[in-house]
């Protein structure tokens, strides 16, 4: 995998002083020192602008570590929590997020990060025009294009964080330039349609200077093509919509991937990832030869997302051992919408000679049920599979031996904790399998891991299509529906197979009572995407809140979940309000 290192980050810094006139210190003679004479003065001096740019996404505040378990994660129930220690962390779930929270405040530092490097690139292009051969021009463009797609992906992520969903609500401060002075650092909240807006064009201006870009490990005209789709979508622009998703469909070339291929694309495998359905990801790298014991508190080119989230395993001691600070899995609940109705492992076990097995009845049904997946009417979904680990039939690998995946508990992997108020006649307690490295503790990986954060691929075309067109021809909407869900089922996604929907009514693996019961569109969206930090997105944008809120009911052991609209939109930091002194940077209500 590519990447791009943040040891150029600090340099950026210095760099935008230098373009911008911020200290006179700064103009020094030496040729040591970076200039506003002497940079950018090269096509590699602004390549490196460029790469700070990408360098931000595995940042600590966003998805290096924060964005899925302090945020996303939370937000949408995809877990639940085995810490139950951090009253503030399980507000993020129960709809109690705290003003001030850390969990809520890295991502807005960080993600602004990202625009000011962004708009620092776009400076330093446009200076380095003027000197440029005419020979390089069609690479500025690029790098161009490149800098206006990460600015509008960071923006992308602010307002799904901080931003009211309602288009007439409050978005989130729009910076399309570095400030300078500190009297233009006060930026007031733009609406959320205004918000949008500066995407549609950040999107729309690269997909035309990207032309011609083929790299896939970077931006490319089809990675803001598909994101401006999404942004059309979002901000209700639905004929804009559908003209870039046909383009998306008919002309960037994409295909889906087989279900071996896509079961595999998840988990660190480079031979699986940029592949022919992935429109933008997020390359990470794992080097844990490079970090010391915490690779996850300094810069590096991977994420330690994972370690709040890691499996846990049972030991050679028969305890349950945990391969990082495994303080949440997948919630119970997302079991059974998946459609898996089996019963709890606990209730499957008997003694024998004074040892304890799981039945063998039991062994035999759960490797049927996973030997042939999507074939059983009573079976679950083929993607939880891809989405969860199982305990006692998945497995990891710790110090180079494979052990059984365990239930997310510490103790003899047939007790449960007294203290926990877990009841083990109901708990699964899958750990999430979607972006984990299975094979080694976070002692071994030094908390860094290596698996990429696809920001979309083509199933979310496709559904976002069906969206578009469901009420003027309800049955090409049903066909893009049935290519994603085919493929789940290990089916040609272009011809008709016995698990296709009838119609945009039908039944799907969602229980009966679940709003997702009966809508094969959204639970499509939300099977498909699961664990991969997306749903939080259509929650917000369909205003699902109270819905999910009833289905999820509650999370770590008992803590009802009561929902209140205030909670799509996170509390901005109370440390803006100190420095940006704006009279339109109003904080989100409920806070």
């Amino acid at each position: 995998m590519k990447y791009f290192n943040k040891r150029y980050w600090l340099l950026v810094l210095v760099i935008s002083c230098s373009l911008f006139g911020c200290q006179d210190y700064l103009e020094l003679e030496d040729n040591t020192s970076i200039s506003a004479g002497s940079f950018p003065t090269t096509l590699e001096h602004v390549d490196l602008l460029v790469s700070s740019t990408y360098g931000v996404q595995h940042d600590w505040g966003f998805l290096g570590h924060y964005w899925h378990g302090y945020g996303i994660y939370c937000f949408d129930h995809t877990v639940d929590f085995q810490w139950k220690g951090t009253e503030s962390w399980i507000g993020m779930s129960i709809g109690m997020a705290e003003l001030g929270d850390s969990k809520l405040v890295n991502e807005w530092r960080d993600l602004y990060r990202g625009i000011y490097y962004s708009n620092s690139a776009l400076e330093g292009i446009r200076s380095y025009r003027s000197i440029a051969p005419d020979s390089e021009m069609k690479r500025l463009d690029q790098y161009e294009g490149e800098a206006l797609f990460m600015r509008g992906f960071y923006l992308w992520h602010l307002q799904v964080f901080y931003g009211q969903p309602n288009l007439d609500g409050m978005g989130v401060p729009v910076i399309t330039e570095i400030p300078g002075s500190l009297e233009k650092m006060s930026v007031g909240r733009s609406s959320t349609m205004e918000t949008y807006q500066a995407m549609i064009e950040d999107f729309k201006n690269a997909s035309v200077l990207l032309e011609g870009q083929f790299d896939n490990h970077r931006a490319t005209e089809w990675s803001a093509k598909a994101a401006l789709a999404k942004v059309y979508l979002f901000a209700e622009q639905y004929d804009d919509a559908k003209v870039i998703l046909e383009d998306c469909i008919n002309n960037s070339g994409k295909s889906l991937v087989s279900f071996d291929h896509y079961k595999n694309m998840f988990n660190g495998d480079t031979q699986y990832e940029y592949n022919s359905e992935s429109f933008y990801e997020v390359g990470n790298r794992a080097e844990p030869e490079k970090t010391n014991n915490n690779g996850s508190r300094q810069q590096n080119t991977g994420s330690s997302a994972t370690i709040l989230y890691t499996p846990f395993y049972i030991d050679n001691n028969n305890e349950r051992s945990a391969m990082g600070y495994s303080n949440q899995y997948t919630h119970d609940m997302n079991l059974k919408r998946f459609g898996y109705n089996d019963p709890a492992p606990l209730t499957q076990m008997e003694e024998v000679n004074g040892e304890w097995k799981l039945l063998d009845s039991y062994v035999t049904q759960q490797m049927d049920r996973r030997a042939n997946a999507g074939m059983q009417t009573d079976g679950p979904d083929p993607r939880l599979y891809v989405s969860a680990l199982q305990p006692f039939f998945d497995s990891v690998t710790v110090a180079g031996v494979e052990y059984p995946v365990a239930q997310a508990e510490f103790g003899k992997w047939w007790q449960m904790s007294p203290t926990t108020g877990i009841d083990p006649n109901t708990f699964y307690g899958w750990p999430l399998k979607k972006n984990q490295f299975l094979g080694g503790t976070i002692w071994e990986t030094r908390a860094v891991t290596g698996a990429n954060f696809y920001f979309i691929r083509l199933p979310d075309i496709y559904l976002m299509y069906a969206e578009v067109i469901k009420d003027s021809n309800p049955t090409l909407a049903l066909e893009y529906v049935n290519k994603v869900h085919r493929r789940a089922y290990g089916y040609d996604p272009d011809a008709p197979s016995p698990v296709d929907y009838m119609s945009l009514t039908d039944d799907t693996k969602a229980p009966t009572g679940d709003h997702l019961s009966n809508d094969p569109l959204l639970y499509e969206r939300w099977a498909e995407f699961f664990g991969e930090a997306k749903w939080w997105e259509d929650i917000r944008r369909l205003r699902l809140g109270d819905e999910e809120s009833v289905y999820y009911k509650s999370v770590a052991s008992g803590r009802q979940i009561v929902w209140r609209d205030e909670h799509y939109a996170m509390p901005i930091p109370p440390l803006e309000f100190e420095s940006n002194t704006s009279d339109e940077l109003i904080q989100n209500p409920g806070y």
